[in-house]
């Protein structure tokens, strides 16, 4: 059992504290990237909008260790636009972030970034979309230039369930988004979930089909026509420190399985198409996330037995990586899939994000009680005590766009 870490020098920093960009108006960005010949990945312009999310979904690292939001003047980003567009001839703009469509100045960017680079037919593109926030007049205006599907994140399929993650959302905000879409010309979307989640019982699992079916019905309603193709996306879920879930012992093997073929079964619908990640390498993930120094030994073990691009599912392989783990005198399930203590100790907290683990807790504990956290970026401060720690405050120009 990991017992705590402590300093060899008494004048030592402890914890270590993140670096933060005060202001990301002045800090630089890449405006000259290479750019391969072979098509990769992201071939596009990713342009940063603002760093941090406020949101607060319990599941999230990376909503929690970069807190806060800091958002980017509208006139910097235009200016990357056009020294990115004029240094690669790329002819997508990806606007990136946490929440993309959280950004203030949202729609009166792609309107301007499009009316100045549409003879260039130079497009702009989102990524998912939070379900409360969709603006179906953004997106017929991104859709204009090259056509695009919309994808959304409900995360969950039942309200207990959103509500355990702090996601925010309803149902009804799904179908007034997507009744939104369907009256302006879509035909289809794709809804993006998680199982796996704490608390979650066989009925949430189900209640994403149903989700599902009812997107398909008020296609129904809104053109009076069947026909409505909804891709369903579920991944597994994997705890990741500095979360409120960061405590919570991930599913077993067999139980994400079980609860894959449960949803499986139950999208056998016309028009609907499922597809799901491999739990196998969700479960090697989860080892990684909330182990200690010695899982870096069963690193060591995987790459002699051959582990290489890992990445690539072809490449994967859970044998070789339960084998190396266990070579390494380590059992995976005790990082994995154990639920810890309130009070164990965790081998990441010599660095910390600068969000307090009373807070975390308090989200763990919140989550278990279906309550709802709000989102402190135009309200009151939520006492995650990021800002106060590390200097910085939230930068948003909301109140320019209202003005």
């Amino acid at each position: 059992m990991f017992t705590g870490i402590k300093k060899l020098k008494e004048d030592a920093q402890f914890p270590v504290y993140k670096r933060v960009v005060r202001d990301m108006n002045s800090v630089d960005f890449p405006d000259s990237p290479v750019v391969p010949f072979g098509e990769i990945v992201h071939d596009r312009i990713m342009l940063e909008v603002f760093r941090g999310c406020s949101r607060g979904c319990r599941f999230c690292h990376a909503g929690m260790v970069y807190r806060p939001i800091r958002e980017r003047r509208p006139e910097v980003l235009m200016d990357l636009s056009r020294r990115l567009i004029d240094n690669t001839g790329y002819n997508e703009i990806s606007l990136v972030s946490l929440s993309s469509a959280d950004y203030s100045h949202l729609a009166p960017l792609v309107h301007q970034m499009i009316e100045e680079f549409k003879d260039d037919r130079v497009s702009v593109s989102l990524p998912s979309l939070r379900i409360d926030s969709f603006c179906v007049a953004i997106a017929k205006e991104v859709n204009a230039v090259r056509k695009s599907g919309l994808t959304f994140a409900p995360e969950a399929g039942s309200q207990k369930m959103r509500d355990v993650i702090n996601k925010g959302v309803t149902e009804e905000d799904l179908m007034n988004a997507v009744g939104a879409a369907f009256e302006n010309g879509w035909s289809g979307v794709k809804l993006y979930f998680m199982i796996g989640l704490p608390y979650e019982t066989d009925e949430d699992v189900l209640a994403i089909a149903d989700l599902a079916k009812k997107v398909q019905y008020k296609y129904y309603q809104v053109t009076g026509k069947r026909g409505c193709k909804v891709t369903v996306s579920a991944s597994s879920f994997v705890p990741k420190p500095y979360t409120a879930f960061q405590w919570f012992g991930q599913n077993q093997l067999e139980e994400i399985r079980r609860k894959q073929f449960l949803l499986k079964d139950a999208l056998k619908i016309k028009n609907v198409t499922f597809q799901y990640h491999d739990a196998k390498t969700g479960i090697i993930e989860a080892v990684f996330a909330r182990g200690d120094r010695r899982v870096g030994k069963a690193l060591l073990n995987a790459w002699k037995m051959g582990a290489r691009f890992d990445g690539w599912s072809d490449h994967f392989s859970y044998d070789r990586w339960v084998e190396a783990i266990t070579q390494a005198g380590l059992d995976k399930d005790f990082y994995a899939s154990r639920d810890r203590d309130k009070d164990e100790a965790f081998p990441w907290e010599h660095v910390s994000p600068g969000v307090s683990r009373a807070f975390l807790w308090n989200e763990w504990k919140k989550a278990e009680a279906q309550q709802l956290t709000h989102d402190c970026r135009r309200s009151t401060c939520t006492g995650c005590g990021v800002c106060q720690k590390l200097g910085v405050n939230i930068i948003d120009y909301a109140k320019e766009v209202q003005g």
